[in-house]
């Protein structure tokens, strides 16, 4: 889409309800000018008829600047933060309060909790005449208006995992003899353990990288959260959370399993770019095809396998493991 067209979308959306839908790449081109008081725009890319959308929230304009909306609409279902929804968005909220007090340059909309959903919304001035510009000062804000409450679930999710990994006999053992009980583990529950705590492990050596959670449920097999604040160049625009599920099966993990995981990683309100899928025994042909099939999609699925393991123990190098997997999921 060019300016023209974005221009063009945005005079036929004066009495439209729904927010115009626009990609980051044309916002630079457009004013507050271009945009009528009653139209709002949402940041993201249509697909298959589908929104994905980049940023929760809405840029409006009263003719002179520019200003956003942020809007968190979040479901319980989907929540998997160590720390409760209510409490994450509480945390949100009360520093929007602190900064409306001190810099006048937000405003709390709405706070609601129906018992499924929450809804948050506040508002964000920013002074500027540029939409692009805007847009950045707006995204900058709003993340560190939330970055109190990342902190909290971070340092919730690595109190119990250490607690959970001091119960059940985590670190205790060195990663080369962790790799051989990987394979020779008996029993699928035991094998699976012995995986999640290698690559657990392994992260945990990149600097930047901090495990905060890991999960067992009914539909996530094995599941680990990892805050990322890494300074390496091709994790750094990812973002705040990374994803990593294992499957130390007897045969190869297929393409059904990459796409739920792409799933899972959706799911994490926009928070995650990228995940790992650690695959022991290898991948089907038929997983390449997928991705490459996705290559225009966000977000990024990147297969490691067991030989990679190997590799990242042996040289003690788990960063340049990971950015290889990266690399070459990217470049397919």
């Amino acid at each position: 889409m060019d300016v023209d067209a974005a221009k063009s979308l945005l005079d036929e959306a004066i009495d439209d309800e729904e927010p115009v839908v626009l990609p980051r790449g044309v916002l630079s081109g457009l004013t507050a000018a271009d945009i009528h008081a009653d139209v709002r725009i949402q940041v993201g890319n249509v697909k298959d008829k589908v929104i994905h959308v980049e940023w929760d929230g809405l840029l409006c304009s009263d003719g002179v600047c520019v200003w956003g909306e942020a809007e968190y609409i979040w479901t319980r279902k989907y929540w998997y933060e160590p720390i409760s929804l209510e409490y994450y968005l509480d945390l949100v909220r009360r520093a929007v309060e602190v900064r409306a007090r001190d810099h006048g340059d937000v405003e709390l909309s709405s706070y609601e909790d129906d018992g499924a959903f929450i809804q948050l919304r506040f508002r964000l001035a920013t002074g500027e005449t540029n939409l692009g510009t805007a847009y950045t000062a707006i995204r900058r804000l709003s993340e560190q208006l939330e970055e109190p409450a990342r902190a909290a679930a971070a340092e919730a999710g690595s109190r119990l995992a250490e607690i959970a990994g001091r119960v059940s006999g985590w670190g205790t053992e060195p990663l080369d003899v962790l790799l051989d009980s990987v394979e020779k583990a008996t029993g699928s529950d035991a094998r699976g353990r012995a995986l999640e705590e290698l690559v657990a492990r392994l992260l945990e050596t990149i600097d930047g990288f901090s495990v905060t959670n890991r999960i067992r449920t009914a539909t996530e097999e094995i599941d680990i959260e990892v805050l990322n604040a890494s300074a390496d160049p091709r994790f750094q625009r990812e973002g705040a959370l990374i994803v990593a599920e294992c499957k130390n099966w007897t045969a190869k993990c297929g393409k059904d399993e990459m796409v739920l995981f792409k799933q899972k990683i959706e799911n994490r309100s926009g928070r995650c770019s990228v995940g790992f899928l650690v695959s022991w025994n290898g991948f089907a042909s038929t997983v390449p095809k997928e991705i490459l099939r996705g290559s225009r999609e966000h977000p990024l699925v990147v297969p490691v396998t067991g030989k990679d393991l190997r590799a990242a123990v042996r040289d003690s190098n788990a960063l340049e493991m990971l950015a290889n997997c990266w690399s070459k999921a990217v470049n397919l």
